[in-house]
């Protein structure tokens, strides 16, 4: 009897260590917080994992583009990186959902408003909070439902393709794009219009966790 007992309690103390060893494996391999060695051509950044938007992307390696999501007020990772398609984010909550790719050959961001966009513009701009100037794009161009946002005079600083609101609403969230090119990388912006006027801060945030993350 006192042999069954044993043999009994043994078997749990086993079971017991197995499922914490399965514990500590699940735990040491989420990858949920630790730093990530990420290969982007000739750059190699090292990043915290919270910040890769799916969950299923989150492990070291090399990548031909990496998305990650940050908020936008302080550029710490996004509380909830969506699981959303591209270009279904729910704006309303103020994150930045950055694309990175190695640095390819066709023209400089910087240099698109002034050499790319600027024959689809229509002559009227308007004036927006945060210094930009707002000039649509023409009906029947490749950016015939978009407006331009651009920091005078020519938005080599910053310049943002944003959707133009739809009416009626069709349902899908107001979006805005902004692409720079620096660190070796190809940076592409997605953001809530709202986050216009804060342009400044909004690029300063993404070229402090990039230049931080870059080695």
């Amino acid at each position: 009897m006192l042999s069954r007992i044993l043999t009994g309690f043994l078997a749990l103390l086993l079971v017991g260590a197995l499922g914490a060893a399965g514990f500590v494996f699940l735990f040491a391999n989420d990858g949920a917080s630790g730093p990530l060695n990420i290969q982007l051509g000739a750059v190699r950044l090292v990043l915290p994992a919270a910040y890769v938007r799916n969950p299923e992307h989150r492990m070291s390696g090399e990548f031909s583009e990496v998305e990650i999501a940050a908020n936008a007020k302080d550029f710490r990772p996004a509380i909830r990186p969506a699981k959303l398609r591209p270009g279904m984010e729910d704006a309303s909550e103020g994150l930045v959902y950055i694309s990175l790719r190695p640095q390819d050959k066709t023209l400089d961001p910087a240099e698109r408003p002034a050499r790319l966009y600027v024959r689809f513009l229509e002559q009227e701009e308007w004036s927006h909070p945060g210094g930009l100037v707002m000039r649509r794009f023409e009906e029947g161009s490749p950016f015939g439902r978009e407006d331009l946002y651009m920091a005078p005079p020519e938005g080599r600083v910053f310049a943002a393709r944003c959707m133009r609101p739809q009416q009626p609403p069709d349902g899908l969230p107001d979006t805005c794009i902004s692409e720079m090119r620096f660190s070796g990388l190809d940076v592409r912006l997605r953001f809530s219009p709202n986050l216009l006027g804060d342009w400044e801060h909004m690029v300063a945030g993404v070229r402090g966790l990039i230049n931080s993350a870059v080695k």
